[in-house]
């Protein structure tokens, strides 16, 4: 608490004009999501980033980077103090459903810039609105284009800025894919969460059926689902801790290198994977992720619908008991999925390996255009 008022203090000790470029995340695993608009404002720009952080365990509060100036707020009333006094002109952030609870726009001229922290449709497993008070959206790609403009008539909004973005983790995860070799065959686990999905309510049948597997199978379950589910999950690792590996640090990327497949459900990580490793992945059919009723409205079909049987093959619930065969099905036309995951990645995602360059250039020229 007190660490978050001191933080606040000092924040206001900077003057609206001097911290242009702030940044605000939730948790400390939103950082990869910023990353790399960070790094080239810092390298190709020489900005200084202002970087505000809800967590105390954010690991950017100990960076050495002097031109990252970190503040932590906390999750309580000085976050709410900070968020409905803030004066800068821009805040950059990553967390939908702003101005719809606690967390509310400041009174003050501000331009709030969303980027997304994964490349699913706005219009389904998002909140009613969620994105209703953003004044600028990052898209992945030209169906977020398509569903702002959409959003925008459905609930008679004033036009959102649309900025054609891309999507920085998958076009690291492509530039480094030379890591992506793995001498045994290794399957990851990466579902969504919630009461539906694959651990909370599959999770008994699918680990009991893949338990004999000949492959190494890697559990990596959403980190709420270890928060929300946990004597459900732990009850399921204690049972099958010594057939698969568990990872709950979603932080470690070198399992995704190491995996040949994937197996998920309405997880916007099976798109991370497949566009950014190029490998197909197996969807479990677990009833669809809904948050918002409205999704109905919109005519354009959520991409996580559309696409999945795309990069990769759909499983009903009902056969999960015929994984194994499934799997090894798929991996031996592992290469015919690779040319159709290319093909889509480079229909579905903007500037492909280069995102953050974009991104970059239209927040520094917010402040420096010519």
């Amino acid at each position: 608490m007190f660490k978050a008022i001191y933080d606040l203090i000092r924040f206001n000790g900077y003057s609206p004009k001097e911290r242009k470029i702030v940044f605000y995340s939730e948790n400390e695993s939103f950082y990869k999501f910023f990353s790399g608009i960070i790094n080239d404002l810092i390298k190709r720009y020489n900005q200084n980033i202002y970087y505000v952080t809800s967590s105390l365990s954010d690991p950017i509060l100990s960076t050495k980077n002097k031109k990252i100036i970190p503040f932590y707020i906390g999750t309580g009333s000085i976050r709410t103090i900070f968020f409905s006094m803030y004066n800068s002109p821009t805040l950059i952030l990553t967390m939908p459903d702003l101005n719809s609870f606690h967390i509310k726009r400041s009174p003050h001229k501000v331009n709030y810039i969303f980027i997304p922290h994964n490349i699913l449709s706005i219009h389904m497993v998002f909140r009613n609105k969620a994105f209703n008070h953003y004044d600028t959206f990052f898209c992945c790609g030209p169906h977020h284009n398509k569903e702002i403009k959409e959003t925008e008539k459905i609930y008679n909004l004033k036009k959102i800025n649309t900025i054609n973005f891309g999507y920085n983790k998958i076009d690291e995860l492509i530039n480094n894919k030379v890591r992506s070799i793995s001498s045994e065959k290794t399957l990851i686990i990466c579902p969504s969460w919630g009461e539906n999905c694959i651990i909370e309510k599959y999770g008994e049948k699918l680990m009991s059926t893949l338990v004999d597997t000949k492959w190494k199978v890697i559990v990596r379950p959403h980190p709420d689902t270890v928060r929300k589910f946990s004597a459900k999950y732990f009850k399921l690792k204690k049972k099958y801790e010594n057939s698969f590996i568990f990872e709950e640090k979603i932080s470690n990327m070198d399992s995704l290198y190491k995996s040949s497949l994937m197996i998920s459900d309405w997880s916007g990580a099976a798109f991370e994977f497949a566009f950014g490793l190029e490998k197909p992945v197996i969807f479990i059919d677990v009833p669809k992720k809904v948050n918002n009723p409205d999704y109905t409205l919109y005519k354009n079909i959520p991409i996580e619908i559309s696409i999945r049987n795309k990069i990769g093959v759909v499983i009903p619930v009902e056969k999960i008991d015929c994984l194994c065969e499934e799997i090894e099905k798929v991996f031996n036309k592992k290469g015919h999925y690779k040319k159709n995951i290319i093909n889509m990645r480079n229909k579905t995602l903007y500037n492909i390996g280069s995102s953050s360059r974009f991104g970059s250039k239209f927040i520094y020229e917010l402040f420096f255009r010519s």
